[in-house]
């Protein structure tokens, strides 16, 4: 029966190598679109945030910030300083894209906060560079809300002992609010699966995930093609177990399947900067898929009469399935009901654990995913057979 089996299996191989969409479907085509969605879509990884200030002031207050928290946002390499002469060049810089942004403390902004007069610490961002904007605007919003917080301790410590808060009382709240620890603190943490991988990664395993039920789908209707061809007579009257029949055609579909996703890992990682994570936990990973593509694709199979109207239902399954898991672009992290609409896919469940993977390097840690998937294919595996006994196609 094995041999039997293999020697179909053979059969199929060399007939599909031949068939140029295959070859398209399993690596030209998903290859091609996460490179162009990855040159197309914004990096999603944080970078270093070029930055220069420029102090009019000079006083305690504004020294707090200038020596105090912005090196050590640049220790942590959240921002990289640029020195400027004056506000006229950073404005410049700023304008011509060379720095992200720039802080513009005011001349008397020491004193405006002494006394306890509205004052501001501007913020220059470059046009189209959101996220460092915020991050930039973040930063002096936290300064200037310790400033306020330690100063006013410090005024109600001098008013409690009868004297009137003077320049000391303000270098100290500036000099404590710069030392105070966590005045902004800027990490990047992942608050649920998914949001582990950068684009191109994402894009790259989203990609192979779905066009892995186009490309097991020629294997999977090949019991109908022999039946349309009239030559499942023949191979059933050879001296061959019907079992043969059916191992050697999905044996085809699950090395199709296979092939085609491991050439696409090693091919977006070398040419296209992908990183699916450890190789143990992606194989896991990637056989489950294609185990629940070929259930979920047999079951499609099985309502149809010919090849063509199964190709048809499948490749509708699979687009429905894609889009459910998120394959085509992250699923925001606000957006929950998506998030659980995303575990109604094997894709969702793919993409999900090799964030897992990604984010603690264990490979052990693929498991549930890898459980949840094959799960989709025992399910539909198992109707799939039933009718296909019952339509008797043995």
């Amino acid at each position: 029966m094995i041999r039997a089996a293999l020697i179909i299996l053979g059969k199929d191989l060399r007939l599909r190598l031949r068939d140029r969409s295959v070859l398209l479907l399993a690596v030209v085509v998903p290859l091609g679109l996460t490179a162009l969605f990855a040159a197309i879509l914004p990096d999603d990884q944080p970078r270093g945030i070029t930055a220069a200030v420029v102090d009019a002031d000079g006083g305690e207050v504004a020294v707090g910030f200038v020596d105090g928290v912005l090196p050590a946002l640049a220790a942590d390499e959240i921002v990289t300083l640029v020195e400027v002469d004056d506000e006229a060049e950073a404005r410049r810089e700023v304008a011509a894209g060379d720095i992200d942004v720039a802080w513009l403390i005011p001349a008397g902004f020491s004193d405006e906060v002494g006394a306890g007069r509205a004052t501001e610490i501007a913020v220059l961002v470059t046009a189209g560079r959101v996220l460092p904007g915020e991050i930039a605007r973040g930063v002096a919003e936290a300064y200037a809300t310790q400033v306020g917080h330690v100063g006013l301790a410090v005024v109600t410590a001098a008013e409690v002992a009868g004297s009137a808060p003077g320049p000391a009382d303000v270098a100290a709240a500036a000099e404590q609010a710069a030392a105070t620890p966590d005045v902004v603190r800027i990490v990047q943490q992942a608050t649920a699966s998914g949001d582990r991988l950068d684009s191109t990664s994402y894009l790259a395993a989203g990609m192979a995930a779905f066009f892995v039920f186009f490309v097991t789908q020629f294997g999977v209707t090949g019991l109908l093609e022999e039946r349309q061809q009239g030559t499942m007579p023949r191979l059933l009257a050879a001296p061959i177990r019907p079992g043969a029949i059916h191992l050697g055609k999905i044996g085809g579909a699950f090395v199709l399947g296979l092939t085609s996703m491991t050439v696409l890992a090693v091919a977006s990682s070398a040419l296209l900067g992908a990183d699916w994570g450890p190789a143990p936990g992606v194989a896991v990973l990637v056989v489950a898929l294609v185990l629940a593509a070929l259930g979920v694709l047999a079951l499609v199979a099985s309502f149809a009469r010919t090849a063509e109207q199964a190709g048809n239902l499948q490749s509708v399954i699979a687009i429905v399935l894609g889009l459910l898991g998120g394959v085509f672009f992250p699923v925001p992290g606000d957006a929950e009901l998506l998030r659980i609409a995303s575990l109604l896919s094997p894709h969702g469940w793919f993409l999900r654990g090799l964030a897992d993977l990604r984010a603690t390097g264990d490979w052990s840690v693929v498991w549930p995913a890898a459980g949840a998937i094959v799960a989709f294919g025992i399910v539909a595996a198992v109707p799939a057979v039933l009718r296909q006994r019952r339509a008797s196609t043995w």
